[in-house]
């Protein structure tokens, strides 16, 4: 449906009114692309009755405008017997006789002859136009033709213009008026809103065609419409129009097209000039056919008329947009223009770059990490790459570059890349400030040769004791990262204990290297289980001298965080955690590297305070999304997930997510640490026997190290259940007395209590139930409230269960626990009224769900540990509630104190 075309179609209707009168009449139709030329024609066409007129119709194109009477044969094709001309036939002749042809049709019925596109009309037929045009004041013949726009000179031949001069009306189509354009949106969308019928003029001008595409892709696509959906439209209708129209086009004119849609709207034209290798003289006129025909804005910027036809004209290059790019590229460099406007199209020239295209990728690359998006550094930085020779200087200095893009991204990538760029790295000093760029804990598992380089960048500094200003900081920073590679060395690791020792607390770790060094020195101190005071207090001086952010993830800062954990600061560490899970996610949205870490540290958190189904599903998930030999982020998880396992009753996330982990090629697991999960994964098999194997050979590989605190490792707790299980109970009563024996030594009340509640689970008799109520009392005095809510558990099952058994489920289900022994017990601790009321109103089985209950623990998981129906503790719990007043779950736990108000970690094989 055509609008506001009303008075164009009655001038041609006139013309045919005439021509039933026997007078012809020649109409040029003229308007810019888009404007509905061609509909108007088609329309003509629709509404001339078959008793009104006869319609011929043709179009001239430009593969055919060779072909001669191209166009005069298709006008008249079916329509007469003698297509072939006659034998001798010359040019003129042949013209005269298909005038003559149309004419005789003419005699019997007016005849309405539409020409698409004279600008590609073949000469021959042309001259046929003009013959019949000589004729018209005596034939009803109405020719309407589409004329050729003014600027298109090369269009415009002699026989052409005398043609278009003899022309008796005139129809120039323009824009649609706002009212126009209202009845054409109202006619696809209903009733729109004004602001999106501005929107619909402003992005199509008015133009029909425009209107038309963008109105039935909104249609189409975006339901309700809005004014931002057309601005963001790219209608194919309109880019594949204006792509064969502008196949219609010169040469000139295509070459500026093309090189527009390569680099953009420009305001400098001489750059398309030279891309399209025109002169200055001939760049204009195209320019100016190109704005005549309406494929660019009128305006004095070079711009297509709709970003439609750029995307359009750029996709049809395919792969002959490459030697575009390569001309934009040089055109633009040779301008002077930033490396970041050339940079795009050395991208897109698709041959490796050399020279100048190196340095511009280089340039480009930096300031897009200035930035912030090092992904398109990335991007620069791997095609310079491609034209880089090897073992240059210029190649190492690319990846050290290339290694800084991708540090936040892909860090074990990062690091591969500088480990290549070292050894082309032109100096000594050079070196070294790569060096310390190195994030610290990717120096725990470190690659071929790092410590090599590390090892011989300090010693070219010297002792950073002696050094001062920026040599001193370098100085410090290596050294915080070479302490961290020889952590499995033991004599190493023994001389970084040794000066934790002697230095103490450091006055002032306000500078990023000094504050490395110490983590480093509080987190070998807290391997070595000796002093846990002293280790807390550097730790935490650490911490607390800046605050949370997420470039400390590629510090040293998380092993003091670590420190802590094993020195039972758990709320100071929860607080960090939390501070730095929100640093990391304002930083990069959640999903980077930095996130990967932070989830790994904090499920390794929740683990050691027993909050094993939250440990299990934050590692598991991690360690899916994490690069398999990212082992900062891997490991932690590997040991959260060991940790949840050893600790009994494990979710099934726990176990399939370190059996996925570990059947990966690359994953990457320090030895010990692979032993751990060996086993965890044995123990879930069923397989003691190999579970311990492993355990065992991942405490030797603890020893070697120096590694003797069980806050990190409690492998010989794990392996006394262990050797308790298969008969062994002297082996087991050895391991865990030296156990006990470094826990007291490190001092953390949570390990000393775990380790005697292991003890009292693997001992008979009297003796278990000594060390079962120094479990509990140990554990009063801890943060780590679920560790002691299984010392409660098992100081029952030794109290009251025939022969002292040693498992929940050996308990009987109907005996009445005594209540004056425990309430005696827990006379001189805090809350042991409230206790004592407790034990008093329930029986032992009530009592036992009541404590599972407040541990946290679910209804299902109680009935799997008491080894009793889930009717039966629905039972026991509408008891406990009816018994102790209380509401639910929430008040039980403020109800049975102290021990239903954490969680913690534990084994329980």
């Amino acid at each position: 449906m055509l609008f506001e075309r009303t008075r164009e179609l009655a001038v041609i209707r006139r013309c045919l009114d005439g021509a039933r009168d026997g007078r012809g009449e020649l109409v040029t139709v003229s308007g810019p692309f888009g404007s509905g030329r061609s509909a108007l024609l088609g329309e003509l066409a629709r509404r001339t009755s078959p008793s009104e007129a006869l319609v011929l119709r043709a179009e001239g194109a430009r593969s055919e405008s060779d072909v001669p009477f191209g166009v005069a044969r298709r006008a008249l094709h079916g329509l007469h017997p003698d297509a072939a001309p006659p034998a001798g036939a010359t040019e003129e002749s042949e013209a005269l006789r298909l005038r003559d042809v149309l004419l005789g049709l003419a005699d019997a019925m007016p005849v309405l002859l539409l020409i698409d596109d004279l600008r590609w009309v073949d000469a021959d037929s042309l001259r046929w136009l003009s013959l019949i045009g000589e004729k018209l004041a005596d034939a009803p013949v109405v020719i309407v033709a589409v004329a050729p726009h003014s600027a298109d000179s090369a269009a415009h031949s002699p026989l052409l213009n005398e043609f278009l001069a003899a022309a008796t009306e005139r129809v120039v189509l323009r824009p649609l008026s706002p009212d126009g354009m209202s009845a054409m949106a109202g006619e696809f969308l209903g009733e729109p809103e004004s602001a999106l019928i501005r929107a619909c003029a402003e992005v199509s001008g008015g133009r029909p065609l425009f209107l038309a595409a963008l109105l039935q892709e909104l249609r189409r696509t975006r339901w309700p419409p809005r004014p931002d959906d057309v601005r963001a439209l790219r209608p194919a209708a309109i880019g594949t129009q204006a792509v064969r129209a502008l196949a219609e086009l010169p040469r000139a004119e295509r070459e500026i097209a093309t090189a527009l849609a390569v680099v953009g709207p420009r305001t400098d034209s001489g750059l398309l000039f030279t891309m399209a290798e025109l002169t200055a003289e001939d760049g204009t006129a195209a320019l100016g056919a190109l704005k005549s025909v309406g494929l660019l804005d009128s305006g004095p910027v070079p711009r297509f008329a709709h970003d439609a036809i750029g995307e359009a004209v750029t996709h049809s290059l395919d792969t002959a947009a490459m030697p575009w790019h390569a001309r934009a590229a040089q055109a633009l460099h040779a301008a002077g223009r930033p490396p970041e406007e050339v940079a795009g199209h050395v991208l897109a020239a698709g041959d490796p770059p050399g020279g100048w295209q190196i340095e511009v990728l280089r340039e480009a690359a930096r300031t897009a990490l200035a930035n912030k998006n090092p992904d398109l550094a990335r991007k620069y930085l791997l095609r310079a790459l491609l034209g880089s020779p090897h073992h240059s200087g210029g190649r190492a200095e690319l990846l050290v570059d290339l290694a800084g893009a991708e540090l936040a991204s892909d860090p074990v990538s990062s690091l591969r890349r500088l480990m290549q760029a070292l050894p082309g790295l032109a100096t000594p000093a050079r070196r070294a400030r790569e060096l310390v760029r190195i994030p610290v804990l990717a120096c725990e598992l470190p690659p071929s040769g790092l410590t090599t380089q590390l090892a011989d960048a300090a010693a070219g500094l010297g002792d950073p004791a002696l050094l001062e200003g920026s040599a001193r900081e370098t100085a410090l920073a290596l050294d915080a990262r070479l302490r961290v590679t020889h952590l499995r060395h033991v004599r190493w690791f023994t001389e970084t204990v040794r000066a934790f020792r002697l230095e103490g607390t450091p006055r002032d770790v306000r500078s990023a290297p000094a504050r490395d060094r110490a983590a480093v020195l509080s987190y070998a101190g807290m391997l070595a289980g000796k002093d846990s005071g002293a280790v807390a207090a550097l730790a935490r001086h650490v911490v607390l001298a800046e605050p949370p952010a997420a470039e400390d993830l590629r510090t040293a800062v998380p092993l003091a965080v670590r420190a802590m954990l094993a020195a039972d600061l758990f709320d100071q560490v929860d607080i960090w955690l939390a501070s730095m899970a929100m640093a990391t996610l304002r930083a990069n949205g959640g999903g980077k590297p930095d996130t990967l870490f932070a989830d790994a540290e904090r499920a390794f958190a929740l683990a050691r305070r027993g909050r094993h189904t939250d440990a299990a599903l934050m590692a598991a998930r991690t360690l899916e999304r994490a690069d398999a030999e990212f082992a900062p982020v891997t490991g932690r998880c590997c040991e959260a997930l060991a940790l949840v396992i050893a600790g009994g009753d494990p979710p099934a996330a726990a176990g399939d997510a370190l059996a996925r982990y570990r059947a990966q090629d690359n994953a990457l697991l320090a030895p010990w640490l692979g032993h751990v999960v060996d086993g965890m994964l044995a123990l879930l098999a069923g397989d003691t026997a190999v579970a311990l194997d492993h355990i065992l050979e991942a405490g030797r590989e603890h020893e070697l190290m120096g590694w003797t605190n069980p806050a990190v490792l409690p492998w010989r707790s794990w392996a006394a259940q262990l050797q308790y299980r298969l008969g062994r109970q002297d082996l087991a009563h050895d391991l865990i007395a030296r156990e006990y024996e470094q826990a007291v030594v490190w001092g953390a009340p949570s390990v000393v209590g775990r380790t005697l509640r292991v003890w009292a689970d693997v001992t008979k008799g009297e003796k278990g139930i000594e060390l079962a109520l120094r479990a509990v009392d140990g554990l009063d005095v801890s943060t780590d409230r679920m560790a002691m809510v299984k010392a409660h558990l098992l100081l029952g099952v030794q109290l009251f269960a025939p022969s002292h058994a040693t498992t929940a489920e050996h308990l009987p289900r109907n005996e009445k626990l005594p209540q004056s022994t425990e309430t005696d017990r827990a006379g001189d601790r805090p809350d042991s009224r409230r206790t004592a009321a407790v034990d008093a109103a329930l029986t032992p089985s009530e009592r036992r769900v009541a404590l599972l209950v407040a541990a946290g623990k679910s209804n299902q998981s109680i009935a799997t540990e008491l080894r009793i129906s889930l009717r039966a503790v629905e039972k026991h719990l509408t008891k406990v509630y009816r018994k102790l007043g209380v509401a639910g779950r929430t008040q039980l736990m403020e109800t049975v104190p102290p021990i239903g108000r954490g969680n913690g970690n534990g084994m329980a094989v």
